[in-house]
């Protein structure tokens, strides 16, 4: 018995420093970065589609045979160019009567002038009734009248001969032909459908609540939905009015003529620049904790950290921007800071 009460008393002796080595403060791990700057956008992502504004349906504008096609689907072709000749018989023929009517009635009123000074000067001699003059004057006010509308009619028949060429109002590539030699056709029956050469514009919608920030010449950045090459483009027209069925404001941006990768009808996606925040202060995301009391960063403090309160701006490609609260340069927890809270020691480990 006296030996077990001996060795009792010597456990409660046991020296202090001793049990405080045998529990060591617990470290969390963490590796560090440090708040930087760089350049922040505020961006309104998008989807919609390339679209054509002056592509045009090229439609006949006398009846006529079609005597040759001169252009097919995929060609390109220039303002101008003969795309299609219609037969110029009907058209030769009516110029011909025309021109020989204004003629004959040239030299009507040629000799109906000279029988107006012959009757004038009969009538200073009294020689003929002042009625008689009348009359011929007014015979030669009505041959001057058919002499006008027939160089109109001759006017007509000389543009419907060059309307038998059918050409490219615009620079372009042929979408479709409607025709083929041999065809007889009527007025405004379509020949060809033609895409603009150089224009090429995206239209896309944005909801209601962003419409604000929409201005003329904003920068958007067009991307085809198969890659991620991005084509630089600026808002020229949006819609007056919200579109009441999507509650969705229309846009439309221009792409740049050298733009010739781009088709109608390809679908796409894009980035409508907001705003910019020039040297804004950002961390990684990571590095940002939600705490009751909101989001807070843990800056390094010798072997321990500090929660410090932040507010956040824009989100972009795994960086936040930090409003207020942090300034550049200063040295912060990143991975493993989830774990922390403040005035917890830690331990940087290598990334």
């Amino acid at each position: 018995m006296r030996s077990i009460f001996i060795a009792l008393c010597s456990l409660c002796c046991i020296p202090l420093a001793y049990a405080e080595d045998a529990a060591p403060e617990h470290r969390v791990k963490i590796t560090t970065t440090q708040a930087s700057t760089q350049n922040m956008e505020v961006i309104e992502h998008s989807f919609g589609r390339i679209v054509d504004t002056t592509s045009a349906t090229i439609g006949a504008e006398i009846p006529a045979q079609v005597v040759s096609v001169r252009a097919d689907v995929g060609n390109h072709v220039q303002k101008g160019q003969v795309l299609a000749t219609l037969d110029v018989t009907d058209s030769k023929l009516a110029v011909n009567a025309a021109r020989a009517q204004v003629r004959s009635l040239q030299a009507q009123v040629r000799n109906q002038e000279k029988t107006i000074q012959r009757y004038q000067t009969l009538n200073q001699q009294q020689f003929i009734a002042t009625s008689m003059l009348e009359q011929a004057q007014t015979q030669g006010i009505a041959l001057k009248k058919s002499l006008q509308a027939a160089r109109a009619q001759l006017q007509q028949a000389q543009q419907h001969a060059h309307h038998a060429r059918i050409v490219a109002p615009f620079s372009g590539t042929i979408q479709q032909r409607f025709i083929a030699s041999g065809d007889y056709i009527g007025v405004g029956k379509p020949v060809f459908t033609l895409i603009g050469a150089h224009s090429r514009t995206a239209e896309f919608s944005i909801p209601e609540t962003r419409s604000a920030h929409i201005q003329l010449g904003q920068e958007v950045r067009i991307y085809r939905n198969q890659d991620r090459q991005a084509s630089i483009a600026h808002i020229t027209e949006f819609s007056p009015a919200i579109n009441t069925r999507t509650n969705a404001l229309t846009i439309r941006a221009q792409l740049a003529p050298t733009a010739t990768h781009w088709y109608p009808g390809n679908s796409i996606s894009l980035d409508i620049v907001l705003e910019r925040h020039p040297q804004a202060v950002v961390v990684p995301e990571n590095c940002v904790v939600l705490r009751p009391q909101g989001d807070v960063i843990y800056r390094l403090d010798g072997e321990h950290v500090r929660a410090v309160a932040v507010h956040t701006g824009v989100h972009q490609h795994g960086m936040v921007e930090i409003t207020q609260g942090l300034a550049a340069g200063v040295s912060i927890a990143q991975t493993g800071a989830a774990f922390l809270s403040d005035g917890a020691a830690i331990s940087v480990v290598q990334p």
